[in-house]
């Protein structure tokens, strides 16, 4: 009834009479922030990624924003959605992660 860009949430929780057609995935953010290291990777950056980021960051302000310390985000082991000549969402992307780590999360590469 709803899609999902993010992996914890998805995109419309209620119908156009507001009924309730999803729920985010609270069970999975809760096993997530038990950890003490979360490692974020994937495609795309601008869009999937960064919206599961975005679902999670808000899960972490409502219960520390400290916990977004642990938050890692693997920068060369993601990349934005680039259509060469037609659309390019790195910036978009690239400001996404920044508003990420001014949250307290840690950019990071893999080597």
């Amino acid at each position: 009834m709803t899609e999902n860009y993010s992996v914890l949430s998805p995109e419309v929780l209620q119908s156009f009479d507001n009924r309730s057609i999803a729920q985010k995935n609270a069970r999975l953010i809760k096993q997530l922030l038990d950890f003490d290291k979360i490692i974020i990777a994937g495609l795309a950056k601008s869009h999937c990624v960064a919206w599961t980021i975005d679902d999670l960051l808000i899960d972490i302000k409502l219960r520390d924003i400290n916990l977004a310390k642990k938050v890692y985000l693997l920068q060369d082991c993601t990349s934005p959605v680039v259509v060469p000549g037609i659309v390019d969402y790195t910036e978009q992307a690239d400001a996404a992660f920044n508003r990420f780590a001014h949250a307290g999360m840690k950019l990071v590469t893999s080597y």
